[in-house]
């Protein structure tokens, strides 16, 4: 299964990176381009449909695989591929007629809701057995927080692709022994997302964003994939090994939310305020932002994997230091970022008031 499993995502790599021109052509032929707020930092017109290339390499292979493979069960992964492909649609329709908050909210429940009553949910945590209605209610809240997580977090060239690549490989990896189906679905969706970041890679400017299809997508089915009934040493540990995996873009939105909240504005609005935005501010350059983020994320998947090699109390030691580490960066840079803003606003205030010459 191994091999096949390669050349599979070997094939969606190919067929994403292929399929990128002809959207690029036609985003441009209708005027699909992202739009500019204060969140984005681009300029110029980009087509916005990349996530097209991705889900649709993704879900051509994924049925080819499990067609030929029969010692794969469709059904196993069939509510998470149909809830994914609900999310997928309503995110491109979202991309060309920006659909109300609201709306988007209820698809997003119904896509949950088809998720639960597949029997995909977190059963227990630590241990602990937890009743049906509290397990339902967290994993709907665990879903649409990830999808609005990775979109958000989508505001610089390949950031969102690449750390999505490596949570589902990482999650591939470390499931491949207790649900099958899960892994080789992990593996394509790779394939599909590394043929996308072809043509998303800051070098020097990204050709093509995956968009809220892309990115909702991709948060859904890193928020589902993991919630299949494994392992018992896998299951006591994997609401927080999750946690650690996912917990750039998670951080980051808990970290906009309670801002948007401090300063009393809508959850919903954009800023400039995001982890990539506070690197740029503090002097790197695009490429070293997402090389910076890429190496913390590296180490973070490695931590997790090594993890899953000893008992499951050693593995939750190690997983409280790995997201510790990633919480201690995030207020590193925020407070070096806020100590370089105040510079910067008191410098220009001397300015405005004659005490330095201006430059």
């Amino acid at each position: 299964m191994l091999l096949s499993v390669i050349l599979f995502t070997f094939i969606a790599a190919m067929l994403s990176t292929i399929m990128v021109p002809g959207i690029i052509k036609l985003c441009k032929i209708y005027s699909l381009y992202d739009s500019i707020n204060a969140r984005k930092i681009h300029s110029g017109n980009i087509p916005r449909l990349g996530g097209v290339a991705i889900s649709f390499s993704f879900i051509i292979i994924t049925v080819l695989f499990f067609f030929l493979d029969k010692n794969l069960s469709f059904f196993n992964a069939f509510p998470l591929l149909a809830a994914g492909m609900l999310i997928f649609i309503f995110g491109i329709l979202d991309d060309v007629v920006e659909l109300r908050a609201i709306f988007k909210l209820l698809v997003q429940l119904v896509a949950c809701g088809i998720v639960v009553a597949g029997g995909f949910r977190f059963r227990q945590i630590f241990g602990l057995i937890i009743p049906d209605t509290l397990s339902s209610l967290i994993t709907f809240c665990w879903i649409l927080g990830l999808i609005n997580a990775y979109n958000l977090i989508d505001g610089l060239d390949g950031l969102c692709g690449i750390l999505s690549a490596t949570t589902l490989f990482t999650m591939g990896i470390i499931i491949h022994g207790s649900y099958k189906e899960g892994a080789a679905i992990c593996m394509i969706l790779v394939g599909s997302i590394i043929g996308f970041l072809v043509w998303n890679w800051p070098a020097p400017n990204a050709k093509i964003f995956m968009g809220d299809n892309g990115s909702q997508f991709l948060g859904f089915m890193i928020a589902t994939i993991p919630l299949y009934v494994s392992g018992e040493e896998f299951e006591f540990n994997k609401f927080l090994m999750m946690l650690v995996l996912v917990s750039f873009p998670m951080l980051d939105t808990i970290a906009a939310i309670w801002r948007r909240i401090r300063d009393h504005r809508s959850i919903m609005s954009p800023d400039r305020c995001h982890l990539h935005h506070k690197l740029l501010n503090l002097g790197f350059d695009k490429h070293q932002a997402l090389y910076m983020v890429l190496g913390i994320q590296d180490v973070i998947c490695l931590m997790v994997w090594l993890s899953t090699l000893f008992d499951k109390e050693i593995t939750f030691i190690i997983l409280i230091i790995a997201y510790i580490f990633v919480i201690v960066f995030f207020v590193v840079i925020h407070f070096t970022n806020r100590a370089v803003l105040r510079k910067i606003a008191s410098e220009n205030e001397q300015r405005n008031s004659g005490e330095i010459p201006k430059l």
